[in-house]
């Protein structure tokens, strides 16, 4: 029996190995999370050396930050003896790189599915550029309705352009990495591209990713052509312009490719739906009629290429209108459902006006829009009491002044959303993404944000009293006057939070000692009678925050600021402020045994017994 390696510590039972890369030291494990028996992905990086630590800890970077369906998301991180682990959603579905037969309508659907990931990734700013796509990285599950498409492996990723160290090595895949990758030039959102056209023709051919580079020539061209006679000309074309070796002859970026892409399909121009034959046998004869509609065909796309912009195309643009007015049309109809019925489950409703929308008058049960798609929709002043938005995409909403209370808001992506003045009171945002988004003046009491990202979150003046942030991520969130009392800051990441005159009165604040707090905002915070025994606070402000009947044992204060503190019958045994600026802080009654406040300044504090500092 194969001797697999312990994480129960961390909390993950290893059900079996997924894969292993010896050349990268990754090892993936299909895991349990004994917490929510549910089923992840761990994938273990052992190190020789900690010289690769930088590189790896950006991939956690950049998957905290990003959100889409098509991405597995980001859980957990925690360090291993000779590395780390990462854990991921799991996604029960075989990649690429296992045999299968494809119809083209698959693979267009495949195609389109990662462009929509691309195009994604090339929003984000700065861009993100994935750097290894290929057939083991791009995972589908198939059931009886459509395919569901992942990208997986970070691991290579980079955000913004630019060139790879020259002393580095080249990172990627043979094959499918674009010529610009492969002699560390600039990569650009072209790039990706490449390897995802790459990755297609895997397909369409039915070739190995190890045998790929059999394909491609001296001048680093794939050559397909011939292996698929039977081929549309215009998805041809697509193709070749997709894997252009030269990078300015290539579609620019993923946005482009997929309104080709889009613009191809059309009802004189439908794909087979039939397995591919990928054989070298010699085509039946065309008839006339059929050779006609294939020059008419090339004729299209000719014309289409040759275009300098998508606004010179007039039949692009009446297409584009008519698949709005389309789109116009159903999302009214599904919005007149909502309204009249509560129930809309993974409707399309992205833009539309809700404003003072009530589904509470609706005389049925609690209202249900879970896996929604609502970004950029307008909910200003709804009535949403109670409704199921588990798993909506709300990003870019606009919620201010919703009544939200008790909704059901798990896994919900909420990045950007405008909350101002929002009643979230008791909801569920259990792994919700609220990064970015503002939370100002929002009543969150008593709401469930466990393991809910609030990176750069507006929270100022936000009444989160009883609220459970089990291991969220708050970095960089502004908290300034906010209500945090009796909140549970279990695990918390607070690194760079602003807490300015927040209210943490008896808060169980046990931060993760993953990160670091150094120059955390705590000013006039109130934190009386707060259990931070063992915090790391090295150089936080903590000027004139209320302390009083706080556990601070072996705390960690060297060179912050507690100017005017009030520490009174505070315990500070063993807490390390060597350092700290304690000008003026009152420790009446305070346990300082074993305490270090070497080189700290304490002129003017009152002392324990009563005496002033000199």
């Amino acid at each position: 029996m194969m001797n697999l390696p312990e994480f129960v510590n961390q909390r993950y039972q290893i059900k079996q190995e997924l894969g292993c890369n010896q050349t990268g030291g990754r090892i993936t494990y299909l895991t349990t999370d004994t917490t929510t028996q549910t089923p992840v992905v761990t994938k273990q990086y052992q190190f020789a050396n900690w010289a690769e630590y930088d590189s790896y800890h950006r991939e956690i970077e950049l998957l905290q930050q990003l959100n889409h369906p098509s991405i597995p998301r980001y859980l957990d991180s925690f360090e291993t003896e000779n590395g780390f682990c990462l854990v991921q959603e799991y996604k029960n579905a075989p990649s690429l790189a296992q045999t299968q037969l494809w119809t083209i309508e698959e693979i267009k659907f495949i195609a389109k599915s990662v462009l929509q990931v691309l195009v994604y990734l090339q929003k984000q700013v700065p861009p993100i550029i994935h750097r290894d796509i290929k057939p083991e990285n791009i995972l589908v599950e198939r059931n009886t309705t459509q395919l569901k498409v992942y990208l997986v492996d970070f691991g290579f990723a980079r955000s913004g352009y630019g060139n790879v160290a020259v002393s580095s090595a080249v990172k990627g895949t043979l094959g499918f990495m674009p010529p610009e990758q492969l002699f560390n030039r600039e990569l650009t959102e072209a790039s990706d591209l490449y390897s995802l056209g790459a990755t297609l023709i895997c397909l369409l051919t039915n070739t190995k990713s190890n045998d790929i580079g059999k394909l491609i020539d001296e001048n680093y061209r794939i050559n397909f052509k011939k292996l698929i006679p039977n081929l549309e000309p215009a998805f041809v074309k697509w193709l070749e312009k997709m894997v252009e070796p030269k990078l300015q002859h290539r579609f620019p970026n993923a946005e482009t490719a997929l309104k080709v892409l889009d613009c191809l399909e059309y009802p004189e121009n439908n794909f087979t739906t039939q397995p591919i034959d990928s054989s070298n046998k010699k085509p039946k004869k065309i008839f006339a009629k059929v050779t006609i509609a294939s020059l008419s065909l090339i004729a299209l796309y000719t014309t289409i290429a040759a275009l300098k912009t998508w606004g010179e195309n007039k039949w692009l643009n009446s297409r584009i209108e008519l698949e709005m007015s389309r789109s116009s049309a159903r999302k009214k109809h599904l919005q007149q459902v909502l309204l009249q019925t509560g129930q809309c489950p993974r409707c399309d409703l992205s833009n539309v006006n809700l404003t003072y929308a009530n589904l509470e008058s609706v005389n049925l049960k609690d209202a249900t829009l879970e896996g929604a798609v609502l970004n950029n929709a307008n909910l200003h002043h709804a009535k949403l009491w109670k409704t199921n938005l588990a798993g909506a995409d709300l990003t870019s909403a606009k919620l201010s002044e919703t009544d939200l209370r008790g909704a059901k808001l798990r896994y919900a992506d909420l990045h950007s959303a405008n909350l101002l003045g929002a009643n979230l009171g008791y909801a569920n945002l259990e792994n919700a993404s609220l990064s970015d988004g503002n939370l100002q003046d929002a009543n969150l009491w008593g709401a469930n944000l466990a393991y809910a990202k609030l990176q750069n979150a507006n929270l100022k003046n936000a009444n989160l009293w009883g609220v459970d942030l089990l291991r969220a991520e708050l970095e960089n969130a502004n908290l300034e006057n906010a209500n945090l009392e009796n909140v549970k800051l279990d695990g918390v990441n607070l690194k760079g939070a602003n807490l300015k005159e927040a209210n943490l009165k008896d808060a169980v604040i046990k931060l993760d000692k993953r990160y670091n707090y150094r120059n955390i905002n705590l000013e006039n915070a109130d934190l009386e009678g707060a259990n931070l025994e063992g915090i790391h606070l090295e150089d936080a402000n903590m000027l004139g925050a209320y302390l009083k009947n706080a556990n601070l044992r072996e705390a960690s204060l060297e060179g912050a600021d507690l100017r005017g503190a009030n520490l009174a019958n505070s315990n500070l045994s063993k807490a390390f402020l060597r350092g700290a600026n304690l000008r003026g802080v009152n420790l009446r009654g305070a346990n300082i045994e074993g305490a270090n406040f070497r080189d700290s300044d304490l002129k003017g504090a009152i002392l324990p017994d009563g005496t002033i500092h000199p």
